[in-house]
């Protein structure tokens, strides 16, 4: 396959970014969540592997206040009884959003915001695509050091870009 043909989708988001019409994709239905119990079994185990190469400290994934608790709560919210986060790539894009740019733990958010998205899109059958992960570690890298950087104005962009990328791949004029 040609460079062209492979990465005519990104070429596609790139066009409806530069025009405003980057909108959310139709997704796959649903997602389930971590509970808050198997969220921060995750994140003590991640905080564990990371001391132990070094590259954490104890302030790593410590929480502050009940803002992750409230941010989990959040995602399964409902409006008017429909699901105010409708769908998998919703959910997962927003999860990844609050945790960098909330901060509710003292250290460690984007590595914590990373973990929890990819946790996520695992357990919703949504971490791989044709055996390969729809979002790469250089490509999840790259998204968190973006949304960690964006102007809290751009969310709205910030979310949409992150639903896009983890959609199936739109068909040219669809």
């Amino acid at each position: 396959m040609d460079v062209i043909a492979r990465y005519t989708h990104t070429f596609l988001w790139l066009q409806r970014y530069d025009e405003g019409l980057l909108t959310a994709p139709s997704g796959h239905p649903g997602g389930v969540l971590p509970s808050y119990s198997e969220a921060q079994a995750g994140i003590a185990q991640l905080k564990a592997d990371l001391m132990r190469r070094g590259e954490a400290t104890d302030l790593f994934g410590r929480e502050r206040g009940d803002a992750f608790a409230a941010t989990l709560g959040n995602l399964e919210q409902t409006v008017f009884g429909e699901a105010a986060y409708p769908t998998v790539e919703t959910k997962a894009a927003h999860l990844l959003y609050f945790i960098i740019k909330n901060h509710p733990f003292s250290d460690g958010n984007k590595r914590i915001g990373s973990y929890l998205f990819v946790d996520f899109l695992a357990r919703n059958g949504q971490l791989l695509r044709g055996g390969q992960p729809v979002i790469n570690d250089v490509g999840l890298a790259a998204l968190a050091l973006l949304v960690a950087e964006s102007d809290p104005s751009t969310k709205e962009v910030m979310v949409r870009l992150i639903e896009n990328m983890l959609a199936p791949p739109v068909t040219v004029g669809g």
